[in-house]
């Protein structure tokens, strides 16, 4: 979160009550009786109210005389985000749509595990997220006036019909 932004308390404590994975990154939660500050989502047992100032990240926490949770580690990277990162890795290198197996193997996770995860993160699931991005791919390709066939290839497409297959929806 940007530090011009101010921090609204309210949706940050409940997100800390909640446990919310979805803001892990954006604020940090210090705890100014223990002098430990953490992600929204620690499992650590919850401080009182009172005791707790939100901080836009864990620099600004350390400047307040903080130091990280042990337990959550709020400064590292988590092994979702990078995870998640090298499934995209594996998606962007990928010509086509890649099997569910092939990106859970990519990431170090379960495919059914996987799957979840690059659900709650995206919205979408792993197969939706990359037939989008090919898409998007030809709509820039066809948006500098190349040839339909040139742009349905270099997309990853194995045959026109194939993209028109995929295409029946979003296409007039």
């Amino acid at each position: 979160m940007d530090a011009e932004i101010p921090i609204d308390e309210e949706s940050a404590w409940a997100a800390v009550t909640r446990r919310d994975k979805r803001c892990d990154g954006s604020f940090v939660t210090g705890v100014l009786t223990t002098g430990i500050y953490c992600r929204p989502s620690c499992a650590a047992r919850h401080p009182r109210r009172e005791n707790v100032r939100f901080f836009g990240s864990g620099a600004e926490a350390a400047q307040a005389g903080l130091r990280p949770c042990l337990r959550c580690s709020p400064d590292e990277v988590s092994r979702e985000a990078e995870a998640f990162s090298r499934a995209l890795a594996h998606i962007d290198a990928a010509d086509g749509v890649p099997k569910l197996a092939e990106l859970a193997r990519a990431a170090g996770y379960s495919p059914h595990h996987f799957h979840r995860l690059f659900k709650r993160m995206t919205g979408v699931t792993p197969a939706e997220y990359a037939r989008a991005k090919r898409s998007r791919k030809v709509e820039r390709s066809l948006a500098i006036n190349r040839r339909v066939i040139d742009a349905v290839y270099e997309a990853g497409y194995g045959a026109p019909s194939c993209f028109y297959a995929e295409a029946k929806g979003r296409l007039g």
